[in-house]
């Protein structure tokens, strides 16, 4: 009689436990076990905007982000809003709504996006403010120096609710004139848990809004590794 052979390197309570562990985080957070979903990263795009200018950077279906840069005629007046066109439902991660508008949130790396507090940047007067009368507003910058961070956002364009990061820094340039540089940015699939600054979706996750071994097995197979290590480093 042939010895039986082991199948993986999962015990059968490691298996149950990840079974179930997984399973709990997939309806917590709302993330898809379809093995087609993934996260889809722009590469640097380092776009920048001075003066009066507008980017438009393209998402899934017609979908896109939209920065405006407004420069009013002087120092103070200037301006950088977030917004969202070809969308059902646009919003973005922020604080303190005021007349329609609010302040959108410079969220540190490795944030859990969908993990915070959204309003509307996908109709008027729904924008989103990155910069408000030069010195006002979580991205605009010291004198003389410069503000870096993540903007988080989630939007909808009829197949369900989406999450996605986009790198953004501000400076003063010459003359005060307020320099915006889109570094880059990235979104998932319907059902997708991402991390500000996240790239690909297997990669490596210690999110701020998910905690322990439940946080890395919202990451697959490599949560899983990290979990073994975790546990490694306490037996030690």
């Amino acid at each position: 009689m042939k010895p039986l052979r082991r199948i993986n390197s999962l015990s059968i309570s490691e298996t149950r436990w990840l079974a179930y562990a997984t399973a709990g985080v997939a309806s917590a957070f709302g993330l898809s076990s379809s093995a087609e979903a993934e996260i889809h990263y722009s590469g640097d795009v380092s776009i920048q905007l001075t003066g009066n200018a507008q980017a438009s950077l393209p998402l899934t279906n017609g979908a896109s982000l939209v920065f405006q840069n407004i420069f009013g005629g002087t120092t103070f007046l200037q301006h950088f809003h977030f917004l969202m066109k070809g969308v059902i439902s646009g919003s973005a991660r922020g604080y303190f709504p005021h007349s329609g508008f609010f302040n959108v949130s410079n969220l540190p790396p490795r944030e859990n996006v969908s993990a915070g507090e959204f309003f509307s940047v996908a109709g008027n007067p729904g924008i989103g403010v990155l910069i408000s009368f030069w010195s006002d507003g979580a991205f605009a910058p010291p004198e003389f120096g410069r503000i870096q961070g993540f903007v988080g956002f989630r939007f909808n364009t009829g197949n369900g609710t989406q999450y996605g990061w986009a790198r953004i820094q501000t400076g003063n340039g010459f003359n005060d004139h307020v320099r915006d540089v889109i570094e880059d940015y990235a979104w998932g699939d319907v059902g997708d848990a991402i991390l500000t600054g996240q790239k690909h979706s297997l990669q490596p996750a210690n999110a701020n809004s998910i905690a322990g071994s439940l946080g890395l097995l919202a990451f697959g197979a490599q949560g899983l590794d990290a979990w073994r290590t975790q546990g490694r480093q306490t037996s030690d």
